[in-house]
Protein backbone atom coordinates (compact mmCIF):
# COMPACT_ATOMS: atom_id res chain seq x y z
CA UNK A 1 0.00 0.00 0.00
CA UNK A 2 1.46 3.36 -1.05
CA UNK A 3 2.05 5.98 1.62
CA UNK A 4 0.23 9.30 1.69
CA UNK A 5 2.19 12.42 0.78
CA UNK A 6 2.59 14.97 3.56
CA UNK A 7 2.50 17.79 1.01
CA UNK A 8 -1.20 17.22 0.34
CA UNK A 9 -2.42 16.60 3.90
CA UNK A 10 -4.02 19.25 6.05
CA UNK A 11 -1.23 20.56 8.25
CA UNK A 12 -0.48 23.17 10.89
CA UNK A 13 3.00 24.66 11.35
CA UNK A 14 3.95 25.75 14.86
CA UNK A 15 5.78 28.87 13.66
CA UNK A 16 2.73 29.97 11.65
CA UNK A 17 0.29 29.27 14.48
CA UNK A 18 2.37 31.26 16.99
CA UNK A 19 3.46 34.05 14.64
CA UNK A 20 1.48 36.73 16.53
CA UNK A 21 1.18 35.07 19.94
CA UNK A 22 3.38 37.66 21.74
CA UNK A 23 1.17 40.53 20.57
CA UNK A 24 -1.82 38.68 21.99
CA UNK A 25 -0.27 38.14 25.40
CA UNK A 26 0.51 34.46 24.90
CA UNK A 27 -3.09 33.39 24.27
CA UNK A 28 -5.40 33.42 21.27
CA UNK A 29 -8.44 31.73 19.76
CA UNK A 30 -8.34 31.48 15.99
CA UNK A 31 -9.69 29.66 12.95
CA UNK A 32 -7.43 27.68 10.62
CA UNK A 33 -8.77 27.06 7.11
CA UNK A 34 -7.56 25.09 4.11
CA UNK A 35 -8.37 25.82 0.49
CA UNK A 36 -9.90 28.96 -0.93
CA UNK A 37 -12.32 30.43 1.63
CA UNK A 38 -12.13 27.23 3.67
CA UNK A 39 -13.26 24.98 0.80
CA UNK A 40 -11.16 22.11 2.17
CA UNK A 41 -12.37 22.56 5.72
CA UNK A 42 -11.57 24.60 8.81
CA UNK A 43 -11.06 24.11 12.54
CA UNK A 44 -10.99 26.27 15.65
CA UNK A 45 -7.74 26.42 17.60
CA UNK A 46 -7.20 27.73 21.10
CA UNK A 47 -3.53 28.40 21.85
CA UNK A 48 -1.88 29.20 25.17
CA UNK A 49 1.84 29.61 25.93
CA UNK A 50 1.48 32.10 28.77
CA UNK A 51 1.13 29.61 31.64
CA UNK A 52 2.98 26.52 32.80
CA UNK A 53 0.65 24.35 30.70
CA UNK A 54 1.30 25.24 27.06
CA UNK A 55 -1.00 23.74 24.48
CA UNK A 56 -2.95 24.00 21.24
CA UNK A 57 -6.55 22.90 21.60
CA UNK A 58 -8.14 21.64 18.38
CA UNK A 59 -11.92 21.83 17.96
CA UNK A 60 -13.67 20.55 14.84
CA UNK A 61 -16.45 18.36 13.46
CA UNK A 62 -15.72 15.56 11.01
CA UNK A 63 -18.07 13.55 8.81
CA UNK A 64 -17.49 9.82 8.43
CA UNK A 65 -17.25 9.09 4.69
CA UNK A 66 -18.78 5.64 5.02
CA UNK A 67 -21.71 6.37 7.36
CA UNK A 68 -22.21 10.10 6.90
CA UNK A 69 -22.25 10.45 10.68
CA UNK A 70 -20.76 13.63 12.15
CA UNK A 71 -18.41 13.43 15.11
CA UNK A 72 -17.09 16.26 17.27
CA UNK A 73 -13.42 16.44 18.25
CA UNK A 74 -12.01 18.54 21.07
CA UNK A 75 -8.52 17.76 22.38
CA UNK A 76 -5.26 19.39 23.42
CA UNK A 77 -1.81 18.93 21.91
CA UNK A 78 0.98 19.93 24.34
CA UNK A 79 3.42 22.63 23.28
CA UNK A 80 6.97 22.45 24.61
CA UNK A 81 9.83 24.92 24.28
CA UNK A 82 13.57 24.51 23.97
CA UNK A 83 16.18 27.28 24.33
CA UNK A 84 18.08 28.55 21.30
CA UNK A 85 21.78 29.11 21.96
CA UNK A 86 21.73 32.58 20.43
CA UNK A 87 18.82 33.70 22.56
CA UNK A 88 15.09 33.15 22.69
CA UNK A 89 13.21 29.86 22.61
CA UNK A 90 11.78 27.56 19.98
CA UNK A 91 8.33 26.01 20.35
CA UNK A 92 7.31 22.50 19.31
CA UNK A 93 4.16 20.43 19.20
CA UNK A 94 4.28 17.16 21.15
CA UNK A 95 2.58 14.43 19.12
CA UNK A 96 -0.25 12.76 21.04
CA UNK A 97 -0.76 9.78 18.72
CA UNK A 98 0.16 6.17 19.42
CA UNK A 99 1.59 3.65 16.98
CA UNK A 100 1.67 -0.08 17.66
CA UNK A 101 0.20 0.67 21.12
CA UNK A 102 3.17 2.92 21.90
CA UNK A 103 2.73 6.62 22.71
CA UNK A 104 4.68 8.85 20.33
CA UNK A 105 5.46 12.11 22.19
CA UNK A 106 7.85 13.38 19.50
CA UNK A 107 8.70 17.08 19.38
CA UNK A 108 7.69 18.25 15.92
CA UNK A 109 7.26 21.56 14.13
CA UNK A 110 4.37 20.43 11.94
CA UNK A 111 1.22 18.40 12.62
CA UNK A 112 -0.62 16.57 9.84
CA UNK A 113 -4.13 15.19 9.54
CA UNK A 114 -4.24 11.96 7.54
CA UNK A 115 -6.94 10.45 9.75
CA UNK A 116 -9.21 11.69 12.50
CA UNK A 117 -6.53 13.40 14.59
CA UNK A 118 -3.62 15.75 14.07
CA UNK A 119 -0.29 14.01 14.57
CA UNK A 120 3.29 13.81 13.34
CA UNK A 121 4.32 12.49 9.93
CA UNK A 122 6.13 9.55 11.56
CA UNK A 123 2.94 8.17 13.07
CA UNK A 124 1.08 8.56 9.77
CA UNK A 125 4.12 7.27 7.83
CA UNK A 126 3.89 10.16 5.40
CA UNK A 127 6.27 10.73 2.51
CA UNK A 128 7.24 13.94 0.72
CA UNK A 129 6.76 14.80 -2.93
CA UNK A 130 9.13 17.73 -2.54
CA UNK A 131 12.16 15.85 -3.86
CA UNK A 132 10.44 15.64 -7.24
CA UNK A 133 9.68 19.36 -7.35
CA UNK A 134 11.64 21.72 -9.60
CA UNK A 135 13.38 24.41 -7.53
CA UNK A 136 11.99 27.05 -9.90
CA UNK A 137 8.45 26.08 -8.95
CA UNK A 138 6.97 29.04 -7.07
CA UNK A 139 5.90 26.92 -4.10
CA UNK A 140 9.28 25.20 -3.76
CA UNK A 141 10.20 27.27 -0.64
CA UNK A 142 7.36 25.62 1.31
CA UNK A 143 8.42 22.18 0.13
CA UNK A 144 11.93 23.06 1.33
CA UNK A 145 10.54 24.10 4.73
CA UNK A 146 8.98 20.64 5.08
CA UNK A 147 12.29 19.00 4.19
CA UNK A 148 14.14 21.16 6.70
CA UNK A 149 11.59 20.36 9.38
CA UNK A 150 12.37 16.69 8.89
CA UNK A 151 16.12 17.36 9.21
CA UNK A 152 15.57 19.49 12.32
CA UNK A 153 13.46 16.78 13.97
CA UNK A 154 16.18 14.17 13.48
CA UNK A 155 19.00 16.44 14.63
CA UNK A 156 17.08 17.66 17.69
CA UNK A 157 16.87 14.07 18.92
CA UNK A 158 20.67 13.81 18.78
CA UNK A 159 21.74 17.29 19.84
CA UNK A 160 21.09 16.89 23.56
CA UNK A 161 24.12 18.98 24.56
CA UNK A 162 24.08 22.71 23.81
CA UNK A 163 27.69 23.70 24.46
CA UNK A 164 31.09 22.13 25.04
CA UNK A 165 33.64 24.22 26.99
CA UNK A 166 31.44 27.25 26.46
CA UNK A 167 31.22 26.83 22.68
CA UNK A 168 28.09 25.63 20.82
CA UNK A 169 28.44 22.03 19.71
CA UNK A 170 28.67 21.32 15.97
CA UNK A 171 25.19 19.83 16.00
CA UNK A 172 23.77 22.93 17.67
CA UNK A 173 25.54 25.17 15.18
CA UNK A 174 24.04 23.12 12.36
CA UNK A 175 20.59 23.36 13.96
CA UNK A 176 20.81 27.16 14.08
CA UNK A 177 21.64 27.21 10.35
CA UNK A 178 18.68 24.93 9.62
CA UNK A 179 16.39 27.19 11.67
CA UNK A 180 17.56 30.22 9.70
CA UNK A 181 17.16 28.49 6.35
CA UNK A 182 13.66 27.30 7.27
CA UNK A 183 12.72 30.82 8.35
CA UNK A 184 14.08 32.31 5.10
CA UNK A 185 12.19 29.81 2.93
CA UNK A 186 8.97 30.36 4.87
CA UNK A 187 9.26 34.14 4.35
CA UNK A 188 9.99 33.52 0.67
CA UNK A 189 6.84 31.42 0.38
CA UNK A 190 4.74 34.10 2.09
CA UNK A 191 6.20 36.76 -0.24
CA UNK A 192 5.27 34.61 -3.23
CA UNK A 193 1.72 34.33 -1.92
CA UNK A 194 1.61 38.13 -1.66
CA UNK A 195 2.84 38.56 -5.23
CA UNK A 196 6.40 39.58 -4.33
CA UNK A 197 9.55 38.13 -5.88
CA UNK A 198 12.59 37.05 -3.94
CA UNK A 199 15.97 36.76 -5.65
CA UNK A 200 18.37 36.62 -2.73
CA UNK A 201 18.14 36.33 1.00
CA UNK A 202 16.99 39.58 2.50
CA UNK A 203 16.44 41.22 -0.92
CA UNK A 204 12.97 41.77 -2.35
CA UNK A 205 11.79 43.65 -5.40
Amino acid sequence: MSKSEADWCKKIEIWWLLRDIKEKGGYKYTTVSWGEDGSRGSISVQVSVCNEEKYARFIYTQTDNSTGEKKDYDYKVPIVETPCHYGGTRYWFKCILSKNNQYCGRRVGVLYKDGNWFGCRHCYELTYASKKVNKRYKHYPMFRVLELDSEIEKLEQKAKRYTYKGIPTKRRQKLEKLYQEASHNYRAFMDTEKGLNVRKKGRRF
